[in-house]
């Protein structure tokens, strides 16, 4: 059967983590088909990843009108809901001071968006995250091939770390919501990636395999980063209010994870093939220092806490009370709220 690499390239382009678990079989099995109808009708060898690409996108649009549809803008659109429901939705937002939908966008809170050195801080996290997915989403595949495995078990074998990265997902949210701590259950979860890639370093130095079974585990490992990834994203929507700052904050984050996606395949250099060495050491550089602006975030958002407390501190009950009504439904920004509470 022929396997061309770009077959393993488009596997890992169009896949994450939790994505391998299902597109790295269907893949095999569309080669598989294209080989067959490619050896009667002589047909041109490219059908299979054109096929993908076709069944993918058309899948992604699909997928995509159906959240437009169905997904409501905020809580008082959303049709499945009672009256009693929207009302409760809409006092837990009261109580936990995040604010609601505000169509009018405001442009003091954009600029403070940008002068908020927190909202860098997490910009730089998320591209720090994306540097090494760029790299793994779009190499791990070929990885499998330098260590020894041909190209047909290469694209199976992507169906186990897949498979784990599914688990890490769905453990740390049930984790961190356990724990109320994003942070520390996201260094649980980068941690094995960077122990991976210093496994794929000690064990394959020179594109030369010491060790078969210990680098497709190292491999497995690396399936454990992209959770902390969505916990970044969960913790960058809780720890930012304000109608205007949240989209300018989400807008700023989505361009570093584009930056960080490009860079990540830039490390992985066709002239240090089978090694790769460069690429593997910026796996270990890249979430070493996602682990230092992690701990950095949480001291921070604990200092922002601590003086939002002396603030309130100060004030009386009835003052308090007074103040959080106001400031329940005001659209006012995380900076501006003293009663706003920042998450680990």
């Amino acid at each position: 059967m022929f396997f061309h690499p770009w077959h393993l390239l488009i596997v890992a382009k169009c896949s994450s983590s939790r994505t391998q678990l299902i597109l790295s079989p269907l893949h095999f099995g569309i080669l598989l088909v294209n080989h067959n109808y490619h050896s009667s009708t002589n047909i041109n060898i490219y059908l299979g990843w054109r096929i993908f690409y076709i069944a993918i996108g058309a899948l992604t649009m699909v997928v995509g009108l159906l959240v437009a549809i169905f997904l409501p803008d905020s809580p008082v659109k959303a049709k499945r809901f009672t009256d009693a429901e929207k009302v409760a939705a809409l006092m837990r937002v009261k109580d936990n001071q995040s604010g609601t939908q505000n169509s009018r966008i405001k442009r003091d809170q954009v600029f403070e968006t940008f002068k908020d050195r927190r909202v860098w801080l997490i910009c730089l996290a998320t591209m720090l995250s994306s540097i090494p997915n760029g790299g793994l989403s779009n190499f791990s595949s070929i990885l499998l091939t330098t260590f020894g495995y041909t190209s047909q078990q290469a694209l199976i074998l992507n169906t186990p770390q897949g498979a784990i990265g599914v688990v890490f997902v769905l453990t740390v949210g049930f984790l961190s919501d356990k724990w109320r701590d994003r942070s520390l259950v996201m260094l649980i979860c980068i941690i094995p990636t960077i122990l991976g890639a210093g496994l794929m370093v000690g064990l394959d130095p020179n594109g030369v395999p010491k060790n078969k079974a210990g680098l497709l585990a190292a491999s497995f490992l690396t399936g454990t980063f992209g959770a902390a990834f969505m916990l970044l994203l969960a913790w960058n929507a809780s720890n930012v209010a304000g109608h205007s700052k949240k989209v300018t904050a989400n807008a700023m984050t989505l361009i570093a994870f584009a930056v960080g996606n490009i860079l990540g395949t830039q490390t992985f250099q066709q002239k240090q093939a089978p090694g790769y060495i460069s690429g593997k050491i910026s796996i270990i550089a890249t979430l070493s220092a996602l682990c230092f602006v992690v701990v950095v975030m949480r001291v921070w958002n604990d200092r922002l806490n601590k003086k939002n407390q002396k603030v309130l501190a100060g004030m009386s009950e009835e003052e308090k009370i007074a103040l959080r009504e106001k400031m329940a439904f005001a659209d006012q920004t995380d900076r501006s709220n003293v009663f706003f509470i920042y998450t680990h």
